[in-house]
Parts: C-alpha cells; sequence; structure tokens
C-alpha cells in the first residue's frame, strides 16, 4: 500500500484524515476484557494498547481482529521458546534438519505484520491511514515562526567578523576590501 497522497492532490478530496490523534484519558471500564488464554505479559500489552491514541480508531466490528492481533503475538512469543529449545530435527531419513516450525512462524510473523498495518500501529502504517504523529503534526505557522525566531536571535548576536566597516575605512569598499585581505 502506497502513502497517501496530501489531501490538496486527491481526487476524491472527501477522503478524510484521522488527523493527529489527541491523547485522552480512556475509563478502565470501557476497555475490552481481553482473551481469556493470553498469559499476564500480554494482557498487560492489551492494557497498554488500549491507554494509547490508537485505540480511539479502533471500531467494536474490529475487536475479533485485535484479539486475533494479539492471540498471534503470544503464539509468536511461544514458537520462539519451542524453537530456542528445539531448534533442529530429525528429519525422515533419520538425518538433522531446521525445525519446520520456522516457516510457520514466520506466516504468522506476515500475519502479525499485516493485522498491525490495519490498526496503524508503526509509524508508516499510521500516516497510511492518515494519522499524523507529533513531528508531521507541525503546522506551517509554528515552522514560520521558529525560523523568524532563530533569523531574530542571529541577528542579536555578535556582529560577523568579515563584515568591513566601508565608513571606517577610507576609499571604497572594493578598496577596503583590499586592504583587510593584505593583513
Amino acid at each position: 500500500m502506497s502513502a497517501k497522497k496530501p489531501a490538496e492532490k486527491r481526487q476524491n478530496r472527501t477522503t478524510r484524515d484521522f488527523g493527529v490523534l489527541p491523547q485522552i484519558q480512556v475509563d478502565p471500564r470501557s476497555v475490552p476484557i481481553p482473551p481469556a488464554h493470553l498469559t499476564e505479559r500480554w494482557v498487560r500489552s492489551w492494557e497498554v494498547f488500549w491507554a494509547s491514541p490508537f485505540a480511539q480508531v479502533v471500531q467494536p466490528a474490529q475487536y475479533p481482529a485485535l484479539e486475533r492481533l494479539f492471540s498471534m503475538y503470544e503464539e509468536r512469543e511461544r514458537m520462539d521458546t519451542y524453537l530456542r529449545e528445539e531448534p533442529m530435527t530429525v528429519g525422515s531419513q533419520g538425518q538433522k534438519i531446521l525445525n519446520p516450525m520456522y516457516r510457520q512462524r514466520t506466516s504468522v510473523d506476515a500475519e502479525i505484520r499485516q493485522l498491525e498495518d490495519r490498526f496503524g500501529l508503526h509509524p508508516k502504517a499510521g500516516l497510511q491511514l492518515g494519522i499524523v504523529y507529533g513531528e508531521a503534526a507541525r503546522s506551517l505557522e509554528e515552522l514560520n515562526a521558529r525560523i523568524t525566531n532563530a533569523t531574530i536571535a542571529e541577528a542579536n548576536s555578535e556582529a560577523d567578523p568579515r563584515y568591513i566597516d566601508s565608513d571606517a575605512v577610507e576609499g571604497s569598499a572594493e578598496e577596503a576590501a583590499l586592504l583587510v585581505a593584505d593583513q
């Protein structure tokens, strides 16, 4: 999926961006109950997700997909634990082979990535969904104000040592420059 065009360049200008997601305090009673099979670590991650700005864009119809994502996180963690203990297994001819669970883990990783993209859980996916992050949300006026303030600060700093005061040196500015260059 490619990044969204800026709103002014889109043909269908009614497509809205989410914009900046404000940090809104979530009522703990409104957080959906995590799937029962999740371990304590993933229950805490579930709660962290629901306290984040990303939770504001999740609709109730998307809860099953979100539950599947957290279930897959836990499944992948169990696969990693098993593969650390048994990286090799015995093949049909009695030879050592790489554990076939590595292929299964790869497919779980692909599904996790797709679900993370759908929920905007990393910056690129969020931008594709129209979520604007902190630095990207700065307005043009704010950037211009920063440039203006930097210019004023520079003007108030010490004089540039390369500046030649033509009034202090007799003759034209060119002669003054040559005089300074000879020094």
